[in-house]
């Protein structure tokens, strides 16, 4: 069925004669009329029949009068969303953003944006860097903002390569429970650590981050740690901390977010790790995305 067939049925049926019609459509007569009987013919109906002074539906050109005005509605709206969306003013951003970053830099770009844009929806995974990776693979996040390690470059997962963007750095500190006492002026060596008890996200190949920093850092000292706990995630580490299991390595927003976690300066300090924008070589990145993502590097237009 064409919609502009419809358009003009509309047209007859509110002006109450293909006469009308055409003048308020701006077209001559003898084409409006033979689309009518297009229409008629293609639907199998008889739509109105024809007076000496006009027109008079029947039954279905009633019923097309009403659902025909609903369908162009909600033509004319589908149209208008997806010329939003080319231009990136509505739409969904499938956003990752690891823990660490999402308080560090995620969370105030998020707000930044959706005050800007209110008819975008937000579909945020704060989740750790493979799961973040496994879905910008598979086509179900537009972009991630994750902690990279410069030594240790993404790796393809399933034929998809990634590429990066740094747009920030994250200031790492070690916690310790608050109820052990420790100094929180004088720095200690990470060697007098060697026997307390480790927590840190899993080992997760390709996504080494805090533990390559962890384990470079206890290289250094010439020490090797006895005991390590794995947990999922940095936020579990600090809960952990917290409760006086052990000690952990964790970003200084995160830290801060625990009452019951000192942060303890050490020897040296720690890097500060790159924090990176990371989307699909090659792939579709969404006009929604690329706004979110212009955020970061200060060319955002507000509209």
């Amino acid at each position: 069925m064409d919609l502009r067939n419809v358009r003009y049925f509309i047209a007859v049926a509110e002006n109450g004669s293909i006469t009308e019609a055409s003048q308020a459509l701006r077209i001559s007569q003898p084409p409006l009329s033979m689309a009518m009987a297009k229409l008629e013919k293609e639907l199998g109906v008889t739509l109105f029949d024809r007076k000496p002074r006009g027109i008079e539906l029947t039954a279905a050109g009633e019923y097309l009068h009403h659902a025909g005005r609903r369908l162009l509605a909600e033509e004319r709206r589908i149209s208008d969303t997806l010329k939003a969306m080319g231009q990136g003013l509505a739409g969904e951003l499938h956003l990752g953003c690891e823990p660490m970053c999402l308080w560090r830099i995620g969370s105030t770009k998020i707000s930044e944006f959706l005050s800007i844009y209110r008819n975008v929806t937000l579909d945020l995974t704060d989740a750790n860097p493979k799961v973040q990776l496994d879905r910008l693979a598979d086509g179900t996040l537009d972009l991630a903002i994750m902690p990279i390690v410069a030594e240790e470059p993404l790796q393809p997962i399933n034929g998809v390569h990634f590429d990066i963007r740094v747009v920030d750095e994250l200031p790492l500190t070690l916690i310790a429970p608050r109820s052990w006492g420790l100094s929180e002026t004088a720095p200690v060596d990470v060697a007098t650590l060697t026997d307390a008890t480790w927590i840190l996200p899993a080992r997760i190949p390709g996504v080494r981050i805090l533990w390559r920093i962890w384990a470079d850092k206890f290289s250094s000292s010439g020490a090797n740690p006895t005991e390590v706990i794995q947990v999922p995630t940095v936020m579990t580490a600090a809960q952990l901390v917290g409760a006086g299991v052990g000690v952990s390595l964790s970003s200084l927003e995160m830290a801060r977010l625990h009452p019951d976690v000192a942060q303890i300066p050490v020897v040296g300090g720690w890097p500060n790790v790159p924090i990176a924008i990371v989307t699909r070589r090659e792939g579709v990145v969404t006009p929604v995305a690329e706004r979110f993502a212009a955020l970061f590097s200060g060319d955002q237009t507000p509209v």
